[in-house]
Formats: structure tokens, sequence, C-alpha cells
């Protein structure tokens, strides 16, 4: 049986931009997907309610390029409902998802697209990521293990969990049957989405292929991103995302490999949100527990580990955080 990727030489990919209140930034993200040296492409434009005027700077792109863009207005709905809404619009064989703050150097989809010519479609493409400020010509590397190829999905968040690494959600380049297994984006989380959603990606996924040329170019959270919030609500949602890991993730391979996995990305919640939200912790330590890991795990840097193993985690963490404060 002939690979079905034989068939078309030059695949359809859909790139899906989620708009919400993004006109300063919006522009060279755009400008970005034009410019791929990868010709067969389409923008979906999912406008969430914008009230800054984000709406009009997408009408303008889209009386540019109609043959190009496809544009959705919509209510506010949130980014992953604004996404949904994207993928149901996208007729691409791949998906490429693009946060409209951040940008794609010009070769990253047809670098990608030659990597994952031959495979099967359970094969995903992977790429660098770079974070910048006010230009990409800045843009700070992160020295990062999972840079690399994956023999599966599941060994990709491994990783993740084991060093509290993390991909940003455009250097993927993904089939849509992938899309397909995984299911919709979580429309009742706030915070996490993408992680969330691409759990369900990766344990889909035979392989990872690895493009060390093309890059993508994530801009510095500002104080009212999403990702920055550590309010109650925030935190309840990233927790019930880090539930939603577990449950998924066991039902494929439940092994001490995962489980001391899963122990150390609920340790990482407790790092991020202590000493607030004790009832938090608390859930978060009852997870722990029912993991049945008696093995001791350690995260965070050199220093903080050194730490833990001479105080214990919760010890180490009020040191760290009556010197911070």
């Amino acid at each position: 049986m002939l690979d079905t990727r034989s068939k078309s030489q030059d695949p359809l990919v859909s790139i899906i931009i989620p708009v919400y209140n993004k006109a300063a930034f919006v522009r060279e993200t755009l400008d970005s997907a034009l410019v791929q040296t990868y010709l067969n492409t389409e923008i979906i434009l999912v406008d969430d309610g914008s009230t800054d005027g984000s709406f009009e700077i997408l009408q303008e792109y889209y009386q540019k390029h109609p043959d190009k863009i496809v544009l959705i207005d919509q209510e506010n709905q949130g980014v992953s409902a604004a996404t949904n809404k994207g993928i149901q619009a996208a007729r691409g064989e791949y998906i490429q998802f693009l946060d409209a703050d951040d940008l794609l150097s010009s070769d990253k989809i047809a670098n990608q697209i030659k990597l994952l010519a031959g495979q099967s479609e359970s094969a995903i493409a992977s790429c660098e990521w770079k974070i910048f400020n006010d230009t990409p010509k800045q843009a700070q590397s992160m020295f990062y293990g999972v840079f690399q190829n994956f023999n599966s999905g599941l060994d990709l968040l491994l990783r993740f969990w084991n060093y509290q690494e993390m991909m940003q959600p455009a250097g993927y380049l993904t089939h849509r049957s992938l899309i397909e297994k995984a299911g919709p984006w979580d429309e009742s989380l706030t915070i996490n989405q993408d992680g969330e959603f691409f759990n369900r990606v990766l344990l889909h996924t035979d392989k990872v292929v690895y493009d060390s040329e093309g890059k993508v170019f994530y801009r510095t959270p500002g104080e009212f991103n999403v990702s920055q919030q550590k309010t109650e609500k925030a935190m309840t949602s990233l927790l019930e995302s880090y539930r939603c890991y577990e449950k998924d993730v066991l039902k494929f391979e439940d092994s001490p490999r995962v489980r001391i996995a899963l122990k150390k990305v609920y340790q990482k919640f407790i790092y991020d949100v202590f000493p607030q939200y004790p009832h938090l912790i608390k859930a978060t330590e009852s997870h722990i527990k029912n993991l049945g890991i008696s093995q001791k795990t350690y995260i965070g840097g050199p220093k903080f580990q050194t730490l833990s193993k001479f105080l214990g985690f919760k010890n180490a963490l009020r040191l760290k955080r009556f010197f911070n404060n």
C-alpha cells in the first residue's frame, strides 16, 4: 500500500491564527506567514471578538490576499474555541498553529514538509523556538533537549516532564489525521490549552522529526498574557490540565517511567504556586501520592535540587521564597 503522501507532492498546509487584541503585533505575524517559501498554504484567521482594531487589520490583509486568506469573525469565546473554529475551516492536509504575536522563519514549513515526505501520517515535525521581545534578530536560544529527533511522541512528552522543558506549539507541523485522533482543543481550560492538546497529539505520534534549520520566534509574554496569569482560577485550570495529562498518558502506557515523569509535573506545579493556594497544593500532593512512586525525584535548577536533597522539597521551597521576597 502506497503512502498517501506520495499522491501529493505539495500538500496544502493550513496556517491557523487565532487573534484577540493583537493589533500591535499581528501585521508582523501575518507577514511571516505570507512569505513562507512553501507556497501551497492557506491562512485561517479567526478574530475572537477583538476590540483594539485587530479585526480591521485582518480585513485589510484579507482584501489584499482573498485567494490566500480565510477570515472568520466571532464573539469572544477564548483561544481554544477560536482555534477549533480554525481547524473546522481548514482544508489542509497539514496544520500549522501560530499565535498572533509570534513569527515563523520563511523556510520553516518548507523544511518540515521535506522532512515529513515519505513518513507515515503519524509522524510530526518540530523545530527550534527562540524567545524575543522587540526584534527576532535579538532572539535568545533555549538550550533544551527537545530540539532533536524522538522515536515516539511519548518519548518527547517524557523529556518535557522530566526536565521541565516545552515545545512552542508553532514549532510543530502536524498531519490532519493526528489532529483528528487527538480531538478538539479543550474549551473549558483557561491556561495550558496548547500543552494539554499536544499531549493528546503526541500520544498518537509514532515519530518526531526535527528540523534544524527552521525557527519559530516566540514573543516574550506580557504581564496580561494568559500564560502569565497566576490567579486561583488560572492555577486551578493548570492543575486540571495536568490531571488530563495523567488520565490520557496512563491509558497509553502505565509504567514506572511514566509515573515518575508525572510526579515531576505535579512537583513543578507546587514549585510554581507555593506558598499560595494551599488547597491546590494539598490536592496536588494527593495526586502525587496516588501515583505510588516512592522514588525520590528532583526538579528545578542544580542549586534547588541540591537544597531539596538536603532539606526536603517543601523546606527548599520555603527557603527559596524567603530569599526571593
